[in-house]
């Protein structure tokens, strides 16, 4: 049988999702290394005022996705599961409604910012519109190979890119002019090569005899009802996860925001690997029977706490290599040390909750949570701000709100999860067991080695006495899936 063949056996796939997760993590350790090589390069040679308007950019370019209302999430409910021979003559009539509508709604919005906003805003506005243009193209091509769990090609080209806006940055630097202006030129083209690879893979569908409009229009609005509220739900999460830094922006001087953002891209680093879960799961998931998917919940929390957990060991090098090659940075280091509790509640959210709201058309109610959850963190940064006006407060303060929307997001899916109150309050006291040994091993010792050692003990211990039996079943679900195609 084929490993992508699972929506004919209703079986959620171990031995296919997990060739996919290697293939696509793999993938982005290769992208994660480029990141962590151009990080070394341009915090360290950009002012930290420029550093942190290339920041800006990175701030405002994670709003772009809204802009093709829906569309995009509306083909990916609809596609996701199904073969490239059953969605390959939808893909023309897609992608010339989505160039359309982008053109509609970016030239006026490019218009607008030149006209309203003053340098450097105006520059840094500019470019945000055009990376929305190559961004939402290139996504189309991105969530069109996820839905087909093509994730191979995706891995690299995506490597690719990459490599180019590293070897971009690289050049710039070797010129004697990198400016925060020219970096973002680099990710731009990096981005555009990116989206043209892309496009030329899906080459042979995109020729043919075009749709009529009526067709057109009528295929849009079906797609775009459908995912219009995902995609609302999920501009939450992206609002949430960037509202500290909308408000560190709005009340703190560039040079602070600079340090701020220095401090989440650091932790993003924990990002790469879990985001790489999330593109990979869905498509498998839709596929899958729903006993399947539950089941694959109730482990996948498991796993993804694991995951977490492992990875935020990696912060002792890390902020060792900080103190000795970018001094003027260490003041991120407290805030990276509360930001990483922040992304395992976060990666939860987006790899389960996300998923799971989506795969049972729950998108409105997950909308309606997330938004209680905004108003929340809206409120408590906003204090934070005001009473201790402190970096460290923002970042605490957008913790304990994730912690909330996590809570109110678990009790409302225990009817599809199969999850119990004991279950999910065990599952929060065992990420705070590792968080809290986390900052234990951070004040024992001062060598970054000896910190790793004594926190991998706690880790030992922790998740032998938790989760011996949840990976002696993932080891058996393994072996059954090896059985049944031998």
């Amino acid at each position: 049988m084929d490993d992508h063949n699972v929506a004919e056996t209703g079986r959620f796939e171990v031995r296919a999702f997990g060739k996919d997760i290697l293939v696509y993590i793999s993938g982005n350790g290769l992208l994660l290394l480029f990141t962590f090589l151009q990080s070394l390069i341009i915090p360290k040679y950009l002012s930290v005022a420029g550093y942190g308007y290339w920041q800006l950019f990175n701030l405002y370019i994670t709003y772009v996705g809204i802009l093709h209302l829906g569309f995009l999430d509306g083909l990916l409910v609809h596609w996701a599961g199904k073969d490239l021979n059953q969605i390959g003559g939808e893909i023309k009539p897609a992608i010339r409604f989505l160039v359309l509508q982008q053109l509609a709604v970016i030239i006026p919005l490019g218009l607008v910012t030149y006209l309203l906003l003053q340098p450097p805003f105006q520059l840094i506005g500019l470019m945000v519109c055009i990376y929305a243009f190559i961004f939402n193209l290139a996504t189309f091509f991105i969530l069109t190979t996820q839905a087909i769990r093509q994730f191979r090609l995706l891995t690299v080209l995506n490597v690719g890119r990459g490599f180019a806006f590293l070897a971009l940055v690289v050049l710039i630097f070797v010129s004697g002019h990198l400016e925060y202006q020219y970096v973002i030129i680099a990710a731009l083209a990096a981005y555009l090569l990116f989206m043209v690879a892309l496009a030329v893979s899906y080459r042979r569908y995109l020729q043919g005899n075009n749709s009529s409009a009526p067709s057109l229009a009528s295929y849009s609005k079906k797609n775009i009802n459908i995912g219009i509220f995902i995609l609302l739900g999920n501009f939450v999460f992206v609002i949430f996860w960037s509202l500290d830094r909308l408000l560190v922006n709005s009340s703190f001087t560039i040079e602070q925001f600079a340090v701020y953002a220095f401090a989440l891209a650091m932790a993003n680093i924990v990002f790469v690997f879990i985001r790489a879960i999330a593109d990979v799961s869905f498509p498998h998931l839709s596929a899958a029977a729903p006993e399947q998917r539950t089941r694959a919940y109730q482990l996948g929390k498991r796993v993804l706490i694991l995951c977490w957990a492992v990875s935020i060991d990696a912060y002792f090098p890390l902020a060792a290599l900080i103190q000795f090659y970018l001094p003027h940075y260490t003041g991120s280091l407290p805030i990276v040390k509360i930001v990483l509790g922040t992304m395992g509640l976060s990666s939860l959210i987006l790899i389960l909750h996300v998923n799971y709201y989506r795969l049972y058309r729950k998108q409105r109610q997950y909308f309606g949570i997330g938004i209680t959850a905004l108003a929340l963190a809206v409120l408590l940064v906003l204090i934070a701000i005001k009473v201790m006006g402190t970096l460290e407060s923002v970042a605490m303060a957008i913790l304990i709100s994730s912690f909330v929307w996590y809570i109110i997001n678990e009790l409302s899916l225990k009817a599809v999860t199969g999850e119990s109150n004991v279950t999910i309050w065990k599952s929060l006291i065992i990420m705070g067991c590792y968080f809290a040994c986390f900052w234990i091993a951070s004040f024992l010792n001062s060598w970054f080695i000896a910190q790793m050692l004594i926190y991998a003990g706690f880790f030992l211990v922790i998740s032998f006495g938790f989760f011996h039996t949840d990976l002696r079943d993932l080891l058996l679900m393994v072996q059954r899936s090896r059985n049944r195609r031998n």
